[in-house]
């Protein structure tokens, strides 16, 4: 069970090409992280993979069932959680065989799977989740509580590959050291996107996704990186001696076009002297100039070749640039309140999410941590504050 990638491409909308002519493999039982540059490309390359797009060119031979943990649920929000999970189906099937429907149909979509909703509901609660029901709107969830419940499909769906994008963005620490514990013990061929650096430590192989190729990693991501840094040291050195390269040939040539000059002049006064015709002069000339020339020409061929060396090398090293906010460059004096906050509580179906209401202060200089379980309301709290949400109660 795996998955092979051979020379796979693929052309974005806006016609910019994303990756091209990429090869690799995922073999039965591998864990592997896979990094690169925002933007290049990632989590495209997995939607492709899961049949959600479609390449540009190549092949792809998938050996197994698939599992996808997508980085963004917007397009679930008009579903239930049964629909989400892709076993509403099988859901209703079975119902309507229970209920006396014993039709073929019913029997086709079921496919012997008579503990799915038993299944289910236990995967649910493997993740805190007994309180959720099949039928719950999946829009109403937190960001966490819709990673937990992809998550709990891994159990009802038994795949044989799974793939992750950044599946730790929305847990709290308890769930992330779950997932982590869970990834460790599996069997399953597993693919993951993350900046979790905890989580791809404990990937034990890393593909690099470049424009142009994928580059293998025969350790997890400390190995990674102390790799890459290698490589740009190296990389930093060849730059180095290729700027020396390129002094030294300019130099090399100045000096030569001055001898050059100077010979050719040292000839001609010699000539004048020994009475040489103007018509033989002229022809040491020409053929003095046709000399200059081809040795320029030799000059200026080395420089243009060391000139594309240092190009090609200082593309292939990243441009590291530390991102920098100033956060003391505010005009509001130190302790101006900004936002205050009185009995504040919201409610999702009638059911208040806080069994207190909330009494809260946030002065000018704060600085706030706001931390909580999956499903306590951060997120709402925040589009509350924001002016997102509307609070049911407080002002």
């Amino acid at each position: 069970m795996g998955i092979i990638i051979k020379d796979l491409s693929y052309l974005h909308p806006n016609k910019d090409m994303l990756f091209e002519n990429i090869s690799f493999s995922i073999e039965k039982g591998q864990k592997i992280g896979l990094v690169g540059n925002n933007g290049v490309g990632k989590s495209t390359l997995m939607k492709i993979i899961n049949c959600e797009l479609f390449p540009s060119g190549g092949n792809i031979i998938r050996n197994g069932s698939i599992y996808y943990i997508p980085q963004h649920f917007g397009q679930y929000n008009d579903l239930n959680i049964a629909s989400a999970l892709k076993i509403e189906q099988k859901l209703k099937a079975l119902e309507a065989i229970t209920n006396g429907n014993a039709s073929n149909e019913n029997f086709t979509i079921l496919d012997d799977d008579w503990t799915i909703e038993d299944r289910a509901l236990i995967a649910l609660a493997e993740w805190g989740l007994d309180y959720l029901t099949l039928s719950d709107d999946f829009s109403r969830l937190s960001g966490g509580e819709k990673t937990k419940v992809f998550l709990a499909g891994i159990s009802i769906h038994e795949p044989d590959i799974i793939l992750m994008d950044e599946p730790t963005n929305h847990l709290d620490r308890v769930w992330r050291k779950r997932l982590y514990d869970k990834i460790v013990s599996s069997k399953n061929s597993i693919l993951v996107i993350s900046h979790d650096r905890t989580l791809l430590n404990l990937m034990p192989e890393i593909y690099e996704l470049d424009k142009d190729e994928m580059v293998y990693y025969a350790g997890n991501y400390d190995f990674f990186k102390a790799e890459k840094e290698k490589a740009i040291q190296s990389l930093q050195l060849k730059l180095e001696e290729k700027h020396k390269q390129l002094r030294i040939a300019r130099k090399t040539a100045i000096e030569t076009a001055e001898r050059k000059q100077k010979h050719e002049t040292r000839g001609k006064k010699a000539n004048i002297k020994k009475g040489v015709g103007k018509m033989a002069m002229n022809t040491f000339q020409d053929k003095a100039e046709k000399s200059g020339t081809k040795l320029k020409d030799i000059h200026a061929g080395k420089m243009t070749k060391i000139s594309e060396d240092i190009s090609k090398i200082r593309q292939v090293i990243p441009d590291i640039k530390a991102m920098k906010i100033d956060f003391n460059n505010s005009a509001l004096h130190p302790g101006k309140i900004l936002v205050k906050g009185v009995k504040i509580n919201f409610a999702y179906s009638n059911k208040f999410l806080w069994k207190e209401p909330l009494d809260f202060l946030v002065k000018s200089g704060d600085r706030i941590v706001l931390r909580g379980s999956n499903g306590s309301g951060k997120t709402t709290l925040l589009k509350i504050i924001t002016n997102q949400l509307q609070p049911c109660t407080g002002t």
